[in-house]
């Protein structure tokens, strides 16, 4: 009786911080990292300012997710009563303690990274408490809000590195917009996915932020196929290129799913879908910039997701 108390804890813990969701969290930052040329320009710091940032993204995702739980405990007591909070297989105290612990988890690393990691670090921790416990019942705001979360971890990976050209800022711009674009679309569908609508909004902003999140990727494809001598980064280019389009032809599924009066649990998996097929747009820009390992690590990630989703559904 008690090892199943424990298992059941343990599942509760993975049902409260999204488990398959928080996979994706980490490549916003290295993304951005890697699209603002670090590198190249990099390599004598170490591993230790990309893997803190993605540590931070973490740590902040966890934070909203869990604050987000505790300020919605009585609605879900009514509305989702098998969430583990309104259940009681974790303990307000327990979750609140947990919500502190993320807290200090993301500002320690940013305090030993510098001022800009840990003022960008402390608007973001204090955007998500403000959105969880004060604005979070306003549609739009909603929507916007989760998404600039996604581009704030995406802007930690860009603040290492130091020197940014023209160009590299051009396509920076264009995958934060499309990064916002994309969660935002995402985030609407996601608030109508249980209503039994012909038409759910959102489907049409997601799907042109997905388009502006591939060029990116293929942007950098033509200037590796152009300069290739061997015959490797011409394979890891027409890896991006493939993996662009399975994330394109993905984001025009939900595109299609949320347009044609889809039953709710349809909707349901096609918003799970879509969260996972940001590792494929992740896995294709770090496949455009030549990497060898990257690419394994995200698609990895994404069966990890999948797993997790059948282990502890969200």
């Amino acid at each position: 009786m008690k090892k199943n108390n424990k298992h059941e804890t343990l599942r509760g813990w993975f049902q409260l911080v999204r488990l398959p969701h928080l996979f994706t969290v980490p490549g916003d930052p290295l993304v951005g990292f890697l699209i603002a040329g670090g590198m190249m320009q990099n390599a004598e710091k170490g591993f230790f300012p990309i893997a803190a940032v993605c540590f931070i993204a973490f740590a902040m995702s966890l934070f909203g997710i869990i604050t987000n739980d505790l300020a919605d405990i009585q609605i879900d007591s009514a509305q989702h009563p098998d969430r583990p909070l309104p259940c009681g297989v974790i303990s307000p105290r327990a979750a609140s303690y947990a919500s502190q612990l993320c807290f200090l988890a993301a500002v320690v690393p940013a305090l030993c990274l510098g001022w800009r990691f840990t003022f960008v670090t402390l608007v973001a921790l204090i955007s998500i408490y403000t959105y969880n416990f004060y604005v979070k019942y306003r549609p739009k705001r909603m929507s916007m809000m989760m998404a600039v979360m996604r581009d704030l971890t995406f802007g930690l990976g860009i603040l290492i590195v130091p020197d940014v050209s023209i160009r590299r800022i051009l396509l920076l711009v264009l995958y934060g917009v499309g990064l916002f674009f994309y969660y935002c679309g995402i985030n609407e569908i996601t608030r109508s996915e249980t209503l039994s609508k012909i038409v759910r909004p959102g489907g049409r902003t997601m799907l042109a932020g997905a388009c502006c999140c591939a060029i990116v990727p293929l942007v950098f494809v033509i200037k590796l196929l152009r300069d290739s001598t061997t015959l490797l980064p011409i394979a890891f280019g027409l890896l991006a290129i493939l993996l662009c389009l399975v994330y394109l032809l993905i984001a025009l599924w939900v595109y299609q799913v949320s347009r044609t009066g889809a039953s709710p649990a349809r909707v349901q998996m096609a918003v799970h879908v879509s969260f996972r097929a940001a590792f494929l747009v992740q896995a294709a820009t770090a496949a455009a910039c030549g990497l060898v390992v990257l690419p394994v690590i995200f698609l990895l990630c994404l069966a990890a997701s999948a797993f997790a989703e059948k282990y502890a559904c969200s």
